[in-house]
């Protein structure tokens, strides 16, 4: 199977909604491709710059080539503002991985993209694609015995509890 690596750096925010009515905003960003929960990583929580956080956090996926042209994936990136009491959510860029694809940079410049609320504000990346590389498919052989060794021990659990 052909792959490329993509890699995501979230680099800013500037200008997001102040979500608080006490005390400072201390925001980080989700970034996952398409919600699924397996793909999601978080950035650290940036304490100093309120409304406009830094974090200049890299992100990489390793995509396979069919998929680059399919404009159904979407690596969104989601802020919020953590709180004591429950985080808040401020807004969210959802970015069609096939766009990035087939407009990506020669040169690295950071790209801006309005943040989906009703106050504004940006959100700053850097993105790239590797060159493409193969990775050979998993065996019938391999699936089975992952399969099994995972039935195995889900049953083993089971039995003991």
């Amino acid at each position: 199977m052909e792959c490329r690596k993509f890699e995501i750096i979230i680099v800013s925010a500037d200008n997001l909604p102040d979500v608080r009515s006490i005390g400072r905003m201390k925001v980080y960003a989700e970034v996952s491709i398409n919600g699924e929960p397996d793909t999601s990583m978080r950035t650290t929580v940036d304490t100093d710059g309120e409304t406009n956080p830094r974090w200049n956090f890299p992100v990489e996926y390793m995509i396979d080539e069919a998929s680059l042209q399919n404009p159904e994936l979407v690596v969104g990136v989601k802020l919020y503002c953590e709180r004591t009491l429950g985080d808040r959510y401020i807004g969210e860029v959802n970015l069609s991985v096939k766009a990035l694809f087939d407009h990506r940079p020669r040169v690295e410049n950071v790209l801006s993209f309005s943040v989906d609320v009703a106050e504004g504000g940006k959100l700053n990346i850097l993105y790239s694609f590797g060159n493409m590389f193969m990775v050979p498919k998993p065996s019938l052989g391999k699936k089975v015995l992952d399969a099994g060794l995972k039935v195995m021990v889900q049953g083993t659990l089971f039995f003991l509890t």
